[in-house]
């Protein structure tokens, strides 16, 4: 079966009409079965319009239906009632589904229900996670989000684009390929637009950036998604590979956005729990850990937010981190106060009398 264009409600009708005709008349292979899941998953207008032609034929609502088979099961066939003795009036009441044309409308529309409408649930949605919180959540078409601490996602996949709104914090984006359907992310200042890849986004007070792990990935100024919605313009877009990365500025919106070499392992460290430090400072490790957590750090001496700090670290773990810095040097003192931890310096007894 070819898939239409289904921007139409009598499209879609027709779409549902044929893959009912289909699985009544078994003759769908288990890829075509899985494609026919692919397009239930497309639109909840499906999965409706699926329905319809489901309660017009099969009166299912009085069944007992049958839970989703494998995908790569050898056979459409799913045996709907399980052999058991039966009374004489038992015998006397109409068997509902006595016609392989009824037999195969329930499987049909328990496939709607049980296979799609749970992998549904994120394709419109919202994914927000807490401090301290990792979260990885599996989309409607496969591709996962992993978003960090403090978060908010928000999912909205429709028939032409699968789209993904990032209102704060960082989320890292696997995407499962589909040529048909871009993979949009808008950051507020910028989107990004992939189509089978994997890669992150980082939105902050004062600035937006991506990181490429694996693929390509194309990106834009906020104001400029529309050279994203068709084929990439690239005369606008900046274009990433894997290892690659780019920051776009929120407060000046004419600077060129320029590509970087990056090690995106360390880049996006974030994902799994971790930060790695190499080049960075007390200071910036302090606001890293800070972005993540509900125990805050706070550095009294600026001289030790100058220090150099490397290593890897957990990042759900600032407590560790304050004293690891405190250990390499006898004079630094951490004091706890409710959520805050303070790292100072100690006053000497000249100073201190």
């Amino acid at each position: 079966m070819k898939e239409r264009p289904d921007n139409a409600a009598e499209s879609v009708s027709d779409q549902a009409a044929e893959w009912f005709i289909r699985l009544r008349d078994r003759d769908l292979s288990p890829a075509e079965r899985r494609r026919y899941v692919r397009w239930l998953k497309q639109s909840p207008q499906h999965i409706a319009e699926f329905m319809r032609t489901c309660r017009m034929y099969g009166r299912i609502k009085r069944a007992e239906l049958p839970s989703l088979p494998p995908e790569d099961a050898a056979s459409n066939v799913i045996s709907l009632m399980q052999s058991q003795a039966t009374s004489p009036m038992q015998e006397r009441r109409p068997r509902l589904f006595e016609s392989r044309s009824l037999r195969f409308a329930a499987v049909a529309c328990s496939l709607a229900l049980a296979g799609v409408i749970a992998s549904f649930a994120f394709s419109s949605n919202t994914i927000e996670t807490h401090a301290g919180e990792w979260r990885t959540v599996q989309l409607a078409d496969g591709s996962t989000v992993s978003a960090g601490p403090n978060t908010l996602v928000q999912v909205e996949y429709s028939q032409r684009v699968r789209g993904i709104s990032l209102r704060r914090g960082e989320a890292m984006f696997k995407v499962t390929k589909d040529a048909s359907r871009p993979f949009l992310v808008d950051a507020g200042g910028a989107v990004a637009r992939a189509v089978g890849t994997r890669f992150g986004v980082e939105r902050r007070a004062d600035r937006i950036r991506v990181t490429v792990a694996e693929g390509k990935v194309a990106v834009v100024r906020g104001n400029q998604a529309a050279a994203l919605e068709h084929a990439v313009d690239l005369s606008v877009a900046t274009a990433l590979v894997a290892n690659e990365g780019l920051e776009v500025p929120l407060n000046a919106p004419s600077v060129q956005l320029h590509v970087e070499k990056v090690n995106s392992a360390q880049a996006l460290a974030w994902a799994s729990g971790q930060l790695v430090l190499q080049t960075g400072t007390v200071g910036e490790a302090v606001e890293e850990f800070n972005r993540r957590n509900r125990l805050q750090l706070r550095v009294d001496d600026p001289e030790i937010a100058k220090w150099h700090a490397c290593c890897v670290f957990d990042a759900a773990d600032p407590e560790a981190f304050a004293k690891l810095i405190a250990a390499s040097d006898k004079d630094i003192v951490l004091e706890r106060d409710g959520d805050t931890l303070r790292m100072s310096r100690r006053l000497s007894d000249a100073v201190a009398q």
